[in-house]
């Protein structure tokens, strides 16, 4: 069945998702700052633009049933404006949703984070633990997730929301802020010891992006009630882990740098994801192991035989 869809935002996520929904044979409008990549070119329809553009965002909820909305412009660990971040991020999801009301929108699927929970003293957390974010970017996207629900119980306007563990794979780069085996993969790459703030202790749930690809796909079409969806691999490794499973895999023994660790780290985060498993059928594919195969080959780095 043609799903009419609107993209909005087509980083890694939004391009790992775009290739899964073409495959399936959905009808994609894609909005993004960025000029249409070649491989999407004659695919779909791109509107260059970003969420401040009304005209550009109206024009990409035409006839559509379903939005996704991979726009931030934040991650957890950033120290920012908190002002003139809340307008970039909750502001404009707000008129996008006035705009989905408009344009009569059936469901928008929202990728919210992990960090809304927090510290959380039981793991792996449920969605019903309570949440108290410790970082600006879980704070707008708990707000977010609140006016989200409250357009569904105004307006009928169906919401489902990811709190996403830490993807990571093939297209992540290696040169951002964000991602711990990407930037890991990046000081590699450049021939540079890994960054490790603290001890190297600190916890994360990292999935696979075709996990995350699939799982999107499935939060646009489900029948479920529920709103709020965990989504990750359900197990947990600490950055030292992470590290070591790099070294055996290319058969060299990565160096490693210590920093001071942040006050908007959160010591341990474990999803659980039996809900997503239950009420979506989805289970992780792919293991932490062949993921990392993957992303190294991806960039180009030998393995050990």
């Amino acid at each position: 069945m043609t799903i009419n869809t609107a993209i909005l935002g087509a980083g890694f996520i939004g391009q790992n998702f775009i290739r899964l929904a073409l495959q399936s044979g959905d009808s994609l409008r894609v909005l993004d700052h960025k000029e249409c990549p070649k491989e999407f070119e004659g695919r779909l329809t791109w509107i260059k633009g970003d969420m401040c553009d009304e005209t550009a965002v109206r024009h990409a909820l035409q006839h559509v049933e379903v939005v996704y909305h991979f726009i931030s412009s934040t991650v957890p660990g950033d120290i920012t404006d908190e002002s003139s971040e809340l307008i970039q991020n909750v502001v404009q999801t707000l008129r996008l949703l006035k705009l989905c009301v408009q344009e009569n929108v059936r469901r928008i699927v929202f990728i919210s984070s992990a960090s809304v929970y927090g510290v959380q003293t039981v793991l792996p957390i449920p969605e019903t633990a309570l949440t108290n974010p410790i970082s600006s970017h879980g704070i707008h996207k708990l707000t977010i997730e609140k006016y989200l629900q409250l357009y569904q119980y105004q307006h009928g306007l169906e919401c489902k929301i990811m709190r996403l563990g830490n993807p990571y794979g093939p297209g992540q780069s290696v040169m951002g802020r964000q991602g711990f085996i990407a930037m890991a993969i990046g000081r590699i790459l450049a021939g540079e010891a890994v960054m490790i703030r603290g001890d190297g202790s600190t916890i994360r749930d990292y999935i696979y992006i075709d996990d995350v690809s699939e799982t999107l796909h499935l939060l646009g079409t489900c029948q479920a009630k529920e709103n709020i969806f965990n989504v990750g691999s359900g197990q947990g490794h600490t950055l030292n882990q992470i590290v070591s499973i790099i070294g055996e895999l290319t058969g060299k023994c990565v160096q490693v740098v210590h920093t001071d660790s942040r006050f908007v780290d959160i010591p341990a985060s474990i999803l659980d994801i039996s809900r997503a498993k239950i009420l979506l059928g989805k289970t992780k594919k792919v293991s932490l192991e062949t993921g990392l195969t993957n992303t190294l080959n991806f960039h180009g780095i030998r393995l050990a035989v």
